[in-house]
């Protein structure tokens, strides 16, 4: 069955970057949409984001794809409370 790839793309920003890193050398990122949804997600050096950064990402088979931006093992989180989406300015 072949991938593909819809038109719906949507934004996340960088809510937190971690200064460690796992036994693989990655490091991990939070990042969360205007509604709230929010993801952690797991970079090397070559395509981690500062806080603040904003991302956007395809939807693929029903799922976000953040590995086609080069991140590893999303992992859904609680959806943000409104405070936190605003402080963001998502």
């Amino acid at each position: 069955m072949a991938e593909h790839f819809d038109v719906i793309r949507k934004a996340f920003k960088v809510a937190a970057v971690s200064s460690n890193r796992n036994s693989f050398g990655l490091r991990s990122m939070v990042v969360v949409a205007s509604d709230g949804e929010a993801y952690r997600v797991l970079s090397n050096d070559l395509h981690i984001k500062r806080e603040g950064d904003v991302l956007l990402v395809g939807e693929l088979d029903g799922r976000w794809n953040f590995a086609a931006l080069g991140y590893e093992v999303p992992e859904k989180l609680p959806t943000a409370p409104p405070d936190v989406v605003k402080e963001l300015e998502v």
